[in-house]
């Protein structure tokens, strides 16, 4: 029985996906829920797994190639009972440039799960198959000088010796390159970002913080918080803190949405990660509610597993907003674009000495500019400023960090 593996839908808000790397190829026996290959979207890279036991028959999408969710990939020939939810019936697929599909028995593939190694139908390399359609010879009446009789390019070149030597071939699949994925992640992640700007009418609202409290606090709290966490404490998380604490005090706008203004009953933030493949804003649960070392430890597994690429689905969907701090770097301040499906983004700079007035004085305060980005369908300029003003308010008087709501 032939069995297709389809492009699948690992999360709610997932329409497509690219094609990164095979990690086996025609012949290979599999096993089921062994990798078969991984895909990436603009968000996150999965595996997808084999739901049967069998051998690879063929291998329906290239490298590279972004395809919709429910579009087959690849060919199992299967063997033993099938999963209860197998991936809908394949068409059959014509043989390319003329070449002649070999149909597997049950008995072959027992035998290459047995072993770990193709069966004897599948016993050629990529580049033999590619000549054999190229010279439109049968591959399964060609001898093999390979290992174990492994049939190689060099044999199918042997048996056309007065053709001219052909040109260096393109590969079947083109190899995805660092470079390549690369490139298709910044589009994807371009692709989402004119979606947000096309889709949600956005608006913006600023202030500068007094951040020299919470600078104490860190001082303070800085070096036992770490030890106890087994992680640093960064100003981060007193950031992600504060959102959260005032977001708790501000129901409305805890919303999002979805054709109409639909409130939360949880409180779910993203946090947004740098990575070498592009930021990713991975959500917290709760975070108003977790003691400050939980939330430390925490935020420092799920941004590592943002940096590995081992992020899944869930850690990904159900946020209503997101903190984007850029103080790391000399940014005074900047806008943030609110991610799909979500409502609001807060921006925040690089905490710094700057000039202040006090008691009709100008003196030097650490202060943070922050900017929050909203959606105006969820809440309108009244609304984000106040949510801004609570926002400060956690900063200026930071204590409330330390009390679990």
């Amino acid at each position: 029985m032939t069995v297709t593996i389809a492009m699948p839908q690992l999360g709610l808000t997932m329409t497509e996906a690219t094609v990164g790397t095979w990690l086996k190829k025609p012949g290979d026996a599999v096993r089921k829920d062994e990798p078969l290959l991984s895909i990436s979207t603009d968000k996150v890279d999965m595996d997808v797994e084999s739901n049967v036991d069998g051998v690879l028959r063929d291998i329906l999408v290239e490298e590279g190639q972004t395809v919709p969710v429910g579009t087959p990939l690849a060919l199992v020939d299967a063997v033993g009972k099938v999963s209860s939810t197998p991936a809908p019936a394949a068409s059959p697929v014509p043989a390319a440039d003329g070449a002649k599909r070999a149909s597997v028995n049950s008995a072959q593939i027992d035998r290459a799960l047995e072993k770990d190694e193709p069966s004897e139908t599948f016993r050629s390399s990529p580049r033999a198959r590619r000549q054999a359609r190229r010279l439109g010879i049968d591959i399964g009446t060609v001898k093999g000088s390979g290992p174990e009789g492994r049939i190689v390019e060099k044999d199918l070149l042997d048996l056309a010796p007065s053709a001219p030597a052909p040109p260096p071939l393109a590969p079947r699949r083109p190899v995805a390159t660092s470079s390549q994925s690369d490139l298709k992640r910044r589009q994807l992640i371009a692709e989402s970002m004119m979606e947000s700007v096309r889709t949600i009418p956005a608006f913006s609202v600023s202030l500068e913080v007094n951040a020299q409290k919470l600078v104490s606090l860190y001082q303070d709290l800085s070096e036992p918080i770490s030890r106890s966490a087994g992680t640093k404490l960064t100003y981060t998380d007193l950031l992600f803190r504060a959102l959260a604490l005032a977001l708790a005090g501000m129901p409305a706008m805890n919303a999002v949405w979805e054709g109409e203004v639909r409130q939360r009953s949880q409180i779910v933030l993203g946090l947004a990660v740098a990575t070498d493949r592009g930021v990713v804003a991975p959500v917290l649960a709760d975070v108003e509610r977790l003691p400050l070392v939980q939330l430390i430890t925490r935020r420092a597994g799920l941004a590592e597993r943002a940096r590995q690429s081992r992020l899944s689905f869930t850690d990904l969907e159900g946020g209503v907003g997101t903190l984007s701090n850029l103080g790391m770097y000399r940014v005074d301040r900047f806008e943030g674009i609110i991610s799909p499906g979500q409502s609001f983004i807060l921006a925040a700079g690089k905490l710094r000495g700057r000039p202040w007035v006090e008691d009709k004085s100008l003196v030097v305060r650490p202060t943070v500019i922050l900017n929050l980005s909203v959606d105006h369908r969820v809440a309108d300029g009244a609304t984000a400023a106040a949510f801004l003003e609570r926002i400060a308010e956690v900063i200026e008087n930071p204590y409330r960090v330390l009390w679990n709501e």
